[in-house]
């Protein structure tokens, strides 16, 4: 098949991590022989190759003449979000910008991987306090509205649905109220080639490691907390974000064994540095899937994550994981001396963690499904 994948962003040599699990997505498609080629709105044009994949940048007016000379089976959009509102103001009603998509004639697949559909205010995107944040929140409100009209429009428009999680969706019908007749529910997918099973040494079993962008709802100030004065374990965070200072400086007013890595780490570098470490903590206030967390597993590190959104459908308590109330950091500390304290129940979770991703997050189970459902949308 011939696939046009429309982004709102996309990685290159300054920015490898953006929209990662999108890259990830068209790496597969085209090792299975799949013709792809990726536009990203954007008023700067430009055209490169990255790590194999032909990439686009050229204004949303053009699109319809990048798919004509293209010619593709199936337009799948990611994470449709961003770019609607920068190109809404220049556009005379709330629907005239989705014309560019109607007049193109190739059946669309949508993929929603989490806060494209949610109202942000309601779900954790704004800290609690100080003027700014509570003026953001107050903002998101009208502007999600937005959005999500939009949405429920695109969404009628698309011959198939997806979603990473049964949460996403249930948000997505909750805010757009729209039910489309063709949903599937398909997790991104997890390299197990490259994040294979290791032995983790007992040495490290202390050893904490968060991935995430520090931002509010990722709730790596929980983890921070949890790990305050605590001297048997330590806690890495990797990850950038706006809240870096402010976790700084609560490392250190909480006395918390915590070391910041905001440096660049290459993806062929990940697994080894996960598995210098014992235990993934997932502290999130608000989250779909979390991708670094199911790296984590693969590796064979447990987790411990909160019980929201869906992370329960990635992580079963006392199976690959630990799960524990949101917004709880002696929840979080209880659960990190259980498995330093107990071994076996530590080395039951990491391997039911890999045999988990393995058997339901492999590129091979996941791409299966998503070729079953391009093949339902080319054929109607």
């Amino acid at each position: 098949m011939r696939l046009l994948i429309i982004s709102w962003t996309y990685p290159d040599e300054k920015r490898p991590h953006a929209m990662a699990f999108v890259h990830n997505r068209c790496k597969i498609y085209q090792r299975y022989g799949h013709k792809v080629l990726v536009f990203v709105p954007s008023e700067k044009e430009r055209a490169y190759t990255y790590d194999g994949i032909n990439v686009i940048k050229k204004p949303f007016a053009q699109l319809q003449i990048v798919a004509k000379n293209f010619d593709p089976d199936i337009v799948v959009i990611h994470a449709p979000s961003g770019w609607w509102l920068k190109y809404f103001p220049k556009s005379k009603s709330l629907k005239a910008w989705v014309k560019y998509l109607e007049n193109l004639e190739y059946p669309i697949v949508t993929w929603l991987h989490g806060s494209e559909t949610l109202i942000r205010a309601f779900h954790n995107f704004f800290p609690p306090f100080g003027i700014k944040n509570i003026a953001n929140k107050i903002v998101s409100i009208p502007i999600d509205v937005i959005k999500c009209m939009l949405l429920r429009h695109l969404l009628s428009m698309s011959k198939a649905v997806v979603y990473v999680a049964n949460w996403t969706k249930e948000m997505s019908q909750r805010y757009t109220r729209l039910k489309h007749p063709f949903t599937f529910v398909i997790p991104n997918p997890i390299d197990t080639e490259l994040f294979k099973p290791q032995r983790i040494d007992p040495s490290n079993i202390n050893k904490a490691l968060a991935i995430r962008s520090m931002e509010w709802r990722y709730g790596l100030d929980i983890a921070i907390k949890a790990f305050a004065k605590l001297r048997s374990a330590s806690l890495t965070i990797l990850g950038r974000g706006s809240m870096r200072d402010f976790l700084y400086k609560l490392a250190k007013k909480c006395k918390a064994p915590v070391k910041f890595v905001t440096r660049y780490v290459k993806r062929e570098d990940l697994p080894k540095f996960i598995a210098s470490h014992g235990i993934f903590i997932a502290p999130s206030r608000q989250e779909s899937q979390g991708v670094a967390m199911c790296e984590a597993m693969a590796v064979g590190l447990p987790v411990i994550a909160t019980r929201v959104c869906g992370i329960p459908e990635f992580v079963r308590d006392s199976y690959n994981g630990i799960l524990v109330p949101p917004d709880n950091p002696k929840a979080i500390r209880r659960a990190v001396l259980r498995l330093m304290a107990d071994q076996s129940f530590y080395y039951e979770l990491s391997k039911n963690a890999v045999e988990f991703v393995k058997r339901n997050l492999s590129q091979e189970v996941i791409y299966k499904k998503e070729y079953r459902v391009f093949k339902l949308a080319y054929s109607n």
